[in-house]
């Protein structure tokens, strides 16, 4: 049967948004497109010929023809003019042919009104080739640079009662509540505030226009059901009534009420109106939708209207009222009978309290918010209030809102809400209340029709709706992947079995052509199933995880699904369209628990089987930790390091030590050994360690290699890998033993076992890390995995062998990060590190943008609390929130003791706030929190440590505030979660190394560990590993001597980028490249988000030219790509832990200064590989490169091809940092 539900997405005049299901597996695709184009004078030359390419590259995506997709062109500016029409070209050559010839208008203005209103009356017409009469879909793509110069609102109407899918491009400084305001959906809405970046919105466009040209979406408008509803609707107004209006200003708003309503046919019928007064935080019903049903009544209760009075405007609490009290049958709501329920709400001051959380409540229960603000309200208030930004209206004075009156009018008269119609499957008749915790993983890959999300929406609905929904009862989670996973919702989101089915009725496809299934079911066991997510897997709550996928499964999954069942997790599969029921059977463990859903009509059935197994299946409680380690990043080359191997001599490894021993002396080989190069050692152990040698031994290759070769296994019962690495710490790691750690060299372990340890090792591999040693390790069975993973420095540095036999196997994977791998070392301040006496402040960000997620940045603080020494005279610790304003949430000196602090932290309430001052805040910890009389010690000689948590930029500058900070000696540690800017978490950190980021705020959970190490006694604080799905991701510039003494050597470089390219898995979120020539000056060919497949990389690649020149400047080049390439708005991710690579190739000397820009690049953490044709200058080279490893002068150019695959494989590694201690704290 046919279900319709209103959601909240504003339409008008009975335009009904539907998602359809097609019936045929090909729909035939037909669309009439019209772009209109701003060639107003805001749009300069180079930009609009982007913007004509723009419209190229669609326009060669799409099926052009007659009975296909049509085009047209329309320029706009003070007036539109045509350019061609949508039956003038019936090929795509044409189309494109017909563009060569576009040329910018030009003008002063941008009339956008008068454009839609000329694109109705001239070209969506039967006359211009519109196929409106046949039911083509119609459609408009607006690419607008600046807000419209007349009124747009009459033509958006008109335009969208046609039933025109309306898309809106933004560029430059296009508004983006304008373009809401325009566009059919705000998801229609695409804002690129450079030209030059218009590549990721064809992405965008290209599934939406596909689904409209097969009218798997479609607009209808519903004439004779708009009269029905028009008659009846139920509108509330919501005044202030507060002091600071006044008594006349009180009055006019009255008076604007009565000639609103005036307008209406009241009756319980027709229009039934309401109206609330609020001020402080106690608003008052006047009277309710069902108290007056005539207008004559209506009109005398406004005449007896009186103002309440009161101190200040809580608008939130009076949203909260309403939706509570007046949007109810019980109150006159006719909601449950379709009619339309509207909210008008009017107030000139500030609310004191938040308002986005209740006016979310109310959009998501299909209110429709008018908002008008008079005065002193807030716009960001009054933006989160109203359901769209058309509903927006802004006055002076309350003496103006009469002139607003007929623009208030029509929405009040038209809006009528949206239906999203699909089938819905037969009723299960399971109703079941037990505790259990649901988790969807659902596959929202485009390549995965959109013809089957009804049916995806339609399952999950049926399936909550069977449950008795609630924190103490069943709590559900969504997550959709493609090639990684996003949370729809947690299992804690939502307590309310409406607000779920609403979230799941609005739910779209988040794209993606990858499916990575694997990488998914990491992320819900990682960061779904735990406690922070909602899971209650600790108190032996059933744990379910229902999996739905229409593709085959292109990774191993079967490692991940033994660790979902070892954690208690029950999977169940759901397999559709191209899955392969077989490969489901890895997922699930048991072929009982995979379902077909081969069509519609399986649905009710699978339904039936799915709600059979969650309700009686039986999960034993599990008490193993619910735990995935992160990945890691690697880096390039250095040349110094002191390599220490400790080798297993048990019973077992003496076996095969001849094998061991050729593995050692292949390793060693191709190391580069020499006093003032690699040093190494070689301890053997089993139950006590046995040192060969010490790193000082040996700086001579030849006499290394022989004492390797006159290594013998002494043999053991028992195995203490735990007192192994301690002895080599105390004992190898030592300036006494030829150790260069003092100096900052590398120190690196390298453990070979094939035994369980009888000790423990974790003290020992924990403090291996503090004092800023890598551990590799080599695991040969029958070694415990769990034990090595403990031992490892990061995890990809644990390798592992089938047998003895096998080890030669593994050699190049070992040597790759062993000669490569970059340790950076950052000196700390003295005393941060130790133990006793540190005042530790927590600056958190309380804004309203972090919303419901408060909890975790809390959690995160309380579990820090239990690692601190907190007292007197050792650890103080204060807690404070900031956004438009800060707040102390206790000081210094308020608490001596761990438990006061959990107790106080567990008790932090957020403060709300829509603004984020960070500047402000950093100035009022430095003056206030750290002062004396707060409790601050600095001039007893404590360290002033500060964490700051923030969501997002700050609106104020924080430049100055933080050079004050790191003068005051407060060593600052950032914390940025989400889309924060790098580079202000780096210019606030004390060291740009000290900032971290995380993707979400679940991520916070991850850092404990790591900001653990700061909280205790330790040498040395490693920095985390970026936390990632396992997908390679880095920035690659590629800076090309384009001068003329390049020559035709020009084709021989173009071959060799291309082949470096094809090495790397290119992609938006992997790996991403970027070309800019030099000669005298540099030019860029493109930037890093330019492409966003390996195919348009290697073809622009294909089709670059010699810039020609006949000087260089290589120092002007540089300065270039640091300001121009490595930014956000070039697409570089400098700030969110992306290697930043730069591969410089230049033929002859330059002609500039070049000695600052090494340093520059290094500090901005860019490694420059350095290579050299002809003439280049070697001497500038080295010290231009990150090491001198990273120099490659090349003698011909087609010698280039010898470096290319060295190049590539260095260039696929990643930095390590470790952040020390100074010499000055032993």
């Amino acid at each position: 049967m046919k279900m319709k539900h209103f959601v909240p997405l504003l339409v008008e005049l009975g335009i009904v948004l539907l998602y359809f299901v097609t019936e045929t597996e090909q729909a035939q695709e037909s669309a009439d497109i019209v772009f209109l184009i701003d060639g107003s004078n805001k749009v300069e030359r180079a930009e609009f010929q982007l913007i004509h390419s723009f419209i190229a590259n669609i326009v060669e995506d799409l099926n052009i023809g007659p009975r296909a997709i049509q085009i047209a062109v329309v320029q706009y500016s003070n007036v539109p003019s045509t350019e061609f029409y949508l039956k003038a070209y019936s090929t795509k050559r044409g189309i494109l042919k017909a563009m060569e010839h576009l040329h910018q208008k030009g003008g002063h203005k941008a009339n956008v009104g008068l454009a839609l209103q000329f694109l109705m009356d001239k070209h969506f017409i039967a006359g211009a080739g519109s196929r409106a009469a046949e039911k083509v879909p119609q459609i408009m793509i607006l690419i607008t640079s600046r807000q419209s110069t007349d009124d747009v609102k009459n033509a958006v109407f008109l335009m969208k009662k046609l039933g025109t899918f309306i898309f809106v491009v933004g560029v430059k400084d296009a508004d983006a509540d304008e373009m809401k305001m325009i566009a059919t959906d705000p998801s229609f809405t695409i804002l690129l505030p450079d030209v030059r970046r218009m590549a990721p919105a064809q992405t965008q466009l290209m599934p939406l226009l596909s689904l409209i040209a097969k009218k798997q979406l479609v607009i209808e408008v519903q004439e004779s059901k708009v009269e029905a509803q028009v008659s009846k609707r139920d509108i509330i107004f919501l005044i202030a009534g507060s002091s600071c209006v006044e008594h006349e200003n009180f009055l006019e708003m009255v008076k604007f009420i009565s000639n609103i309503v005036n307008k209406f046919v009241i009756g319980s019928d027709s229009v039934q109106v309401a109206v609330v007064q609020y001020c402080d935080d106690h608003p008052l019903t006047e009277w309710y939708l069902n108290t007056y049903t005539t207008q004559s009544a209506l009109q005398s209760a406004l005449a007896r209207l009186r103002m309440n009075g009161g101190r200040e405007v809580y608008t939130g609490a009076a949203l909260d009222y309403v939706f509570k009290n007046h949007f109810t049958r019980a109150a006159g709501s006719r909601k449950e009978d379709g009619v339309p329920q509207l909210l008008v709400v009017i107030t000139g001051e500030r609310s004191v309290d938040d308002v986005k959380v209740p006016a979310e409540a109310l959009k998501r229960a299909a209110v429709m918010t008018i908002a008008i603000g008079v005065k002193n309200a807030d716009q960001a208030q009054i933006k989160d209030i109203a359901i769209d930004p058309s509903l927006i209206f802004n006055v002076e004075r309350f003496q103006d809102l009469h002139g607003i009156k007929e623009q208030v009018m029509t929405p009040l008269s038209t809006l009528a809400g949206v239906t999203i119609t699909y089938d819905q499957p037969t009723e299960p008749s399971i109703k079941e209340v037990d505790k259990k915790d649901i988790v969807f993983l659902v596959d929202g890959s485009y390549s995965r029709k959109r013809r089957k999300l009804p049916i995806i929406q339609s399952f999950i609905t049926k399936t909550i709706e069977a449950f008795d929904i609630g924190s103490d009862t069943v709590q559900v989670g969504l997550v959709q992947y493609s090639d990684s996973a996003t949370p729809e919702f947690f299992l804690n989101t939502y307590s309310s079995k409406d607000e779920m089915l609403s979230h799941v009725r609005k739910l779209r496809l988040r794209g993606g052509t990858v499916l990575k299934t694997e990488e998914a079911l990491k992320y819900v066991l990682k960061y779904i199933f735990n406690k922070y997510s909602g899971s209650r897997h600790e108190e032996g709550v059933p744990q379910f995880l229902v999996l739905i996928t229409g593709g085959k499964l292109n990774d191993d999954v079967k490692q991940t699904s033994d660790a979902l069942s070892r954690a208690g997790i029950k999977t169940l599969a759901i397999g559709f369209e191209n899955a392969i029921m077989q490969q489901l059977q890895e997922v699930t463990l048991d072929a009982n628990l995979v379902f077909d859903m081969k069509d519609l009509h399986s649905v009710p059935e699978v339904q039936q089987e799915v709600l059979l197994s969650l309700s009686t299946l039986n999960i034993p409680t599990q008490t193993t930790g619910l735990s995935i380690s992160p990945t890691i990043k690697e880096n390039p080359e250095t040349q110094e390091r002191d390599i220490v191997f400790l080798i297993d001599d048990s019973q077992r490894a003496a076996a095969s030590f001849d094998s061991i021993q050729e593995f050692l002396y292949s390793i060693i080989k191709q190391l580069n050994i020499g006093e003032d190069r690699n040093r190494v050692a070689v301890v053997q152990y089993s139950e006590k360690a046995r040192v060969e040698f010490p790193l000082d031994a040996y700086t001579d290759k030849g006499d290394l290699l022989a004492a390797v070769q006159r290594l013998r296994p002494a043999g053991g019962s028992v195995v203490n890998t735990g007192a192994a690495m301690k002895h080599v710490l105390e004992k190898i790691f030592t300036k006494a033993a030829g150790s260069r750690r003092a100096d900052n060299v590398p120190q690196i372990l390298v453990l070979l076992t094939c035994s369980k340890s009888m000790d423990d090792v974790k003290e020992a591999a924990d403090t291996l890390k503090r004092a800023a040693i890598v551990t590799f390790v080599i695991g040969v069975p029958d070694s415990d995995i769990q034990e090595l993973q403990e031992i490892v420095y990061f995890p990809n540095l644990l390798f592992e062998a089938q047998d003895f036999k096998s080890l030669p196997e593994i050699q190049e994977q070992l040597l790759q990060p062993l000669t490569t791998l970059i340790i950076k070392i950052i000196k700390m301040p003295h005393g941060v590190t130790e133990g006793h006496k540190r005042d530790i402040v927590f600056l958190i960000d309380g804004s309203s943008h972090v919303g419901i997620y408060f909890y975790l940045i809390r959690d995160f603080i309380v579990n820090l609390i239990p690692h601190f020494d907190i007292g007197k005279d050792k650890d103080q610790i204060s807690v404070v929130q900031y956004s438009d304003d800060t707040r102390v949430e206790f000081p210094l000196n308020a608490l001596s003791n761990k438990e006061d602090a959990l107790a106080a932290v567990k008790m932090l309430r957020q403060k709300g706030g829509s603004e984020l001052r960070t500047g402000a805040a950093l100035d009022f910890v430095r003056k206030n929190v750290f002062s004396k009389s707060r409790g601050g010690r600095k001039h007893l000689g404590s360290s002033q440590i500060m964490l700051l948590i923030t969501s997002r930029k700050s609106q104020d500058d924080v430049r100055r505030p933080s050079e004050q900070l790191k003068q005051a000696g407060v060593v600052a540690f950032i914390v940025g979660i989400g889309d924060v800017e790098g580079s202000e978490l780096r210019q606030i950190a004390y060291s740009p190394n000290l900032s971290f980021q995380v993707d979400n705020y679940l991520g916070l959970s991850d850092l404990d560990l790591h900001m653990l190490t700061v909280s205790q006694r330790t040498e040395n604080v490693p920095i985390p590993p970026t936390i990632g799905s396992g997908v390679d991701r880095r920035d690659i510039v590629f800076l090309i001597d384009g001068s003329a003494k390049l020559g035709k050597g020009f084709q021989v470089v173009r071959k060799f980028m291309a082949k470096i390219v094809e090495g790397f898995d290119v992609g938006v979120g992997k790996v991403q490249f970027s070309v800019v020539q030099f000669s005298e000056n540099p030019r860029t060919e493109f930037f890093l988000n330019s492409h966003a497949t390996k195919k348009k990389v290697l073809v622009a690649i294909k089709k670059l030219k010699l810039k020609r020149g006949k000087k260089i400047n290589v120092g002007q080049a540089l300065d270039h790509v640091m300001h121009e390439v490595f930014t956000s708005s070039a697409g570089s991710r400098i700030g969110n832990a992306v290697p930043q690579i730069l591969v410089l190739l230049t033929c002859g000397k330059s002609n500039d200064d070049i000695s600052q820009q090494a340093d520059k690049l290094r500090e901005l953490g860019i490694v420059l590989f350095g290579i050299g044709l002809k003439d280049a200058d070697e001497t500038v080279l080295e010290p231009l490169a990150y090491s001198p490893a990273l120099a490659f002068p090349v003698k011909t150019i087609k010698g280039l091809v010898n470096i290319q695959h060295q190049l590539q494989q260095i260039m696929k590694t990643v930095a390590v940092e470790v952040v020390e201690k100074s010499a000055g704290d032993k």
